[in-house]
């Protein structure tokens, strides 16, 4: 197969690897910081180095993920948290021009969905959806194989549906979306604001105040920390069931740090969902937590490169190899 290299850019490193097939890569996996305070030409050559270190050369193609919202047809990204300059950017041509290869780029959480489908939970689903629960919200939705992107390239902002319109703000400014209540941002905000009204907590002896040490927290019982995370899973729950109705999928699966607390999560967020969805399309959806954890991004990256450059990529795979 030809040389084809997937990407996953973050915010501290990058990783690039070889595909080796449909949904799988070498074991050799290239490894850089991210270095995002010299601004986007210096990212787009430390990730184009990664790319030629993997291929051991000019790659003959490359597909990376990239946070935030783009546009993957113009290959502009619009904005990207934690990548200083990464405004309006023609973060393809860039990449195209530095590798020397053909680019596609794609939303991080989109590719990351992707592979869920492809070689994790979401395999076998003809429409599937994926939420990617952690520092903020992101999400994807594959229907027959076709990654939903919308207009703008921009569809599947699960973490932006409106959840309440007294809720608090997400990142983007935005009051009462899913991500202000139920992200890991807006889970240690809502429980610094409850001790900074004078709630009693175990958590007032927490240093630094974090989604995990919150979760802990609930674990042990205390009373702040679980309604914290019932509520977030509740937002959750009422948000998948709406989701259930629009789109009637074969299964949800829920990634990411804050979504791998599935002992905290996952009996509120079915009742939740109860609640909203109509009950035949609800009992015939899976829900339950994506299988592939961090390796995900890169699955999908390498799994995007053999899709738009092989022009005999095979039938993807089962499972990851």
């Amino acid at each position: 197969m030809p040389r084809l290299v997937g990407i996953d850019l973050g915010g501290t490193s990058i990783r690039a690897a070889l595909a080796t097939g449909p949904t799988s890569y070498a074991e050799r996996v290239v490894r850089r910081f991210t270095p995002a305070w010299a601004g986007p030409s210096a990212v787009i050559a430390a990730c184009a180095a990664a790319a030629r270190d993997a291929a051991g050369g000019t790659p003959d193609g490359v597909a990376i993920g990239i946070p935030g919202p783009l546009d993957p047809e113009s290959g502009v990204v619009f904005a990207a948290p934690h990548l200083p300059g990464f405004e309006d950017l023609p973060a393809r041509d860039m990449l195209s021009e530095a590798a020397g290869c053909p680019v596609a780029i794609h939303n991080d959480s989109n590719l990351a969905g992707y592979a869920e489908w492809a070689a994790g939970m979401g395999r076998r689903a003809r429409t599937f959806v994926f939420v990617i629960v952690g520092t903020g919200i992101g999400g994807a939705v594959i229907i027959d194989g076709t990654l939903l992107v919308g207009t703008a390239g921009t569809a599947a902002e699960v973490g932006h549906v409106p959840w309440s319109p007294d809720g608090p703000s997400c990142g983007q400014g935005h009051v009462g979306c899913l991500e202000g209540v139920a992200s890991g941002t807006g889970i240690a905000r809502r429980a610094a604001v409850a001790l900074a009204a004078g709630e009693a907590s175990q958590l007032r002896e927490v240093r630094p105040l974090t989604a995990s040490a919150i979760a802990d927290a609930a674990r042990a019982g205390d009373a702040l920390a679980r309604r914290i995370y019932d509520d977030a899973a509740r937002a959750l729950g009422r948000s998948f069931g709406a989701l259930v109705n629009i789109l009637g999928p074969d299964a949800i699966a829920i990634g990411g740090g804050i979504g791998s607390n599935v002992d905290l999560l996952e009996a509120p967020i079915r009742a939740a969902m109860a609640e909203i969805a109509f009950e035949t399309p609800l009992r015939r959806c899976r829900l339950g937590q994506a299988e592939l954890g961090s390796d995900a991004g890169l699955v999908g990256a390498v799994a995007w490169a053999v899709r738009t450059f092989d022009r005999d990529p095979g039938p993807a795979p089962a499972a990851r190899t």
